[in-house]
């Protein structure tokens, strides 16, 4: 008791009124992960959906998980993704028939036009497809893939 200060006196006991045992609240706690189920998993990438400002086509970019893309300049936004379901679960609601897609293949270096393309294409969110772009008429996706296929001169 050698550290009371000099003012308090140290015989005495307590007067005040003793702190109740039950409060009257219910606390709960939120319900975790179920620990048998799998483990999480990162999502793979960001995928970015953009109509053009035309209305003719609808461009699907995908990024690295962690990027910070900014608000496209030349269209609207129709939709983030973080994962290859929840983006063809986007691109089944989208009011465009799009059945023609360009698909830029990252490894090969070039573009490739698919007929005949839903949400369900096998290759819609594979990483070696960067961008690929959705349109209603054939035409313009052959002139859209031959104004973009520019391999890159390999030494």
């Amino acid at each position: 008791m050698a550290d009371l200060p000099e003012d308090l006196s140290g015989v005495g006991t307590h007067r005040g009124n003793d702190p109740a045992s039950e409060t009257g609240q219910t606390v709960r706690s939120p319900t975790g992960p179920d620990p048998n189920a799998t483990e999480a998993q990162p999502a793979p990438a960001l995928f970015v959906v953009v109509q053009a400002a035309s209305g003719d086509r609808l461009s699907i970019r995908a990024h690295s998980a962690r990027a910070d893309v900014s608000a496209p300049e030349d269209g609207e936004e129709v939709g983030r993704y973080r994962t290859v379901e929840a983006l063809r679960r986007g691109l089944a609601g989208v009011e465009m028939d799009a059945d023609v897609a360009v698909f830029e293949d990252a490894e090969a270096d070039r573009v490739l036009v698919e007929d005949d393309v839903s949400a369900d294409h096998a290759w819609i969110g594979k990483p070696r497809y960067p961008r690929i772009t959705l349109f209603q008429d054939s035409d313009a996706a052959h002139a859209f893939a031959e104004a973009h296929d520019r391999p890159t001169p390999h030494p």
